[in-house]
């Protein structure tokens, strides 16, 4: 099929999804969420993490403490849900706020932050009308505005991609927006072609160290995924279609020197009649696989499914794949997605619910006899998420992984977040940990690799963790080498944001 062609009937299946069945109404939940939140505020301060913002920008230059390295200059641009509630009504998913995009800016002066919502369509039509117009996500209204295109719900809140000389904030559904580096304002909708506005573009696209950009999208309704392949001037080299016997919320990939590698749990999506927000057509099937995709990145119809046990993945760390055509890859694995469909969800109106835990696996796909097969990396003991890598090294051989953890065996805070920064060697196993004090929660930590270094070699974890107790964010640095030694330097800002979820680092 030509590309004029082919993108035309992907459009065509994105504003089907969109505007038919994607976003239901149901009956209305006429308790006040916003009131039960408030009321768990008092009693666990920490809940603050998810505190709706009342204003659309925040900038502060921070006090810095302890010996900031020399040569650790640029900004860590994160991105997150961080408006809500509207006109008083929360939503009912913490996967529905509005995006905030924001940066810390790291000079020779010091670290200043910026941080502004981003001023999407969704955003603007419900500023004007002071009330929710669209049922999202999670959260139903019972009498919803109609969805024309998924870039009119967009809310632009999961990461952001600094590519060819743009800053786009991601969502999963629709277009990236473009965000300007240095003010952080709102530029507008940007498409990487002509005809590929509004075809879905996944939050967690992968970018190879020359550049080269690679990623996907799912049409739920029409059990399809949808292939980018992007250079590195932002051009769209190709793109493909992959039909599924049944779709997921597919959230993250990985990719090789010859393969990419996509995950489908067996949350699948079968609306009805009664079906009411996007997450509530989806049923678990424990008793289904997960498929594997294995897709040639040379060739797009080139691919093949594999089976393996059903169970729930978000984020995986790195994939590489060796001369006998074996493909190792790394990921924090649960059995199933209690914590998506319930655990975020009572979280917003304070009901705090465990969810099932995540622990870090290895997988192996023998591309040749094609068998795929997994085991578990750490102890039982260890939950981990947001792995990350040395991005010099991304889709090649590599053996160090940042993330976040929880050690069980512990004495666990008061809050339900994960507490700690890991970094992992799979080389030797070691294993180095900070653990954060209780009164802060970490959020996702980078790896920055110090400029003219080795890949894996020298650099620094930088992430950034809110202290509930004195209500301010914190941008913590760590040498990578000596995690466990706890943060080099500090920069601390004068005031407290919602907790956020992925960032990238733009070198200076």
């Amino acid at each position: 099929m030509k590309r004029r062609s082919f993108n035309r009937s992907l459009l065509a299946l994105a504003g089907f999804t969109a505007g038919a069945g994607a976003w239901r109404p149901a009956a209305a939940n006429t308790s006040s969420w916003a009131e039960q939140f408030q009321q768990a505020l008092q009693d666990h301060p920490w809940l603050l993490g998810y505190r709706s913002v009342t204003q659309d920008a925040f900038a502060a230059d921070a006090e810095v403490s302890g010996k900031w390295p020399a040569e650790l200059r640029g900004t860590l641009y994160r991105n997150g849900p961080a408006q809500h509630e509207v006109g008083g009504f929360r939503y009912r998913h913490l996967f529905d706020g509005d995006g905030m995009v924001q940066g810390y800016f790291m000079g020779p002066e010091g670290v200043r932050h910026k941080g502004k919502m981003v001023q999407t369509y969704k955003l603007a039509a419900e500023r004007k009308a002071g009330r929710p117009l669209y049922s999202s996500f999670a959260s139903d209204l019972p009498d919803p505005a109609p969805v024309t295109s998924a870039d009119a719900v967009n809310v632009a809140n999961i990461s952001v991609l600094p590519h060819h000389g743009k800053l786009l904030a991601l969502w999963e559904a629709g277009s990236p927006w473009e965000i300007d580096a240095e003010s952080l304002d709102t530029k507008g909708v940007y498409a990487f072609s002509d005809h590929t506005q509004g075809v879905p573009f996944s939050a967690h696209p992968r970018v190879e160290p020359d550049g080269t950009l690679w990623n996907f999208g799912y049409v739920s309704q029409a059990n399809l995924l949808v292939l980018w392949h992007i250079n590195k001037q932002g051009q769209v080299v190709k793109m493909g279609k992959v039909q599924a016997e049944a779709m997921s919320m597919v959230h993250d990939f990985v990719v090789t020197e010859r393969h990419l590698v996509l995950m489908i749990p067996p949350l699948h999506y079968e609306p009805d009649a009664n079906t009411g927000s996007f997450l509530a057509a989806h049923k678990w099937h424990a008793d289904k696989p997960t498929k594997v995709l294995v897709v040639d990145k040379n060739d797009f119809d080139n691919h093949y499914w594999l089976d393996l046990p059903a169970q729930w993945v978000f984020h995986y760390g790195n994939a590489w794949e060796d001369t006998a055509g074996v493909i190792r890859f790394d990921a924090p694995r649960s059995p199933d997605p209690v914590s998506v469909i319930d655990s975020f969800s009572e979280l917003m109106r304070g009901n705090i619910t465990p969810g099932t835990t995540v622990h870090h696996h290895q997988y192996q796909i023998d591309t040749k006899a094609k068998r795929v097969s997994e085991a578990p990396m750490f102890g039982m003991h260890l939950e981990s998420e947001f792995p990350v890598i040395d991005p010099r090294v991304s889709g090649k051989r590599y053996r160090r992984v940042v993330m976040l953890s929880r050690n069980h065996l512990l004495k666990q805070p008061a809050h339900v977040n994960l507490n700690e920064v890991s970094t992992m060697d799979l080389d030797s196993g070691q294993r180095r940990s900070y653990r954060y004090p209780d009164q802060q929660i970490p959020e996702e930590h980078l790896f920055v690799p110090r400029p003219g270094s080795t890949p894996e070699s020298e650099g620094w974890v930088v992430g950034s963790a809110l202290d509930w107790h004195k209500g301010q964010m914190l941008l913590n640095v760590f040498n990578v080498e000596a995690v466990d030694d706890g943060p080099v330097a500090t920069a601390r800002l004068p005031y407290a944001l919602p907790l956020g979820l992925h960032g990238k680092f733009v070198q200076a």
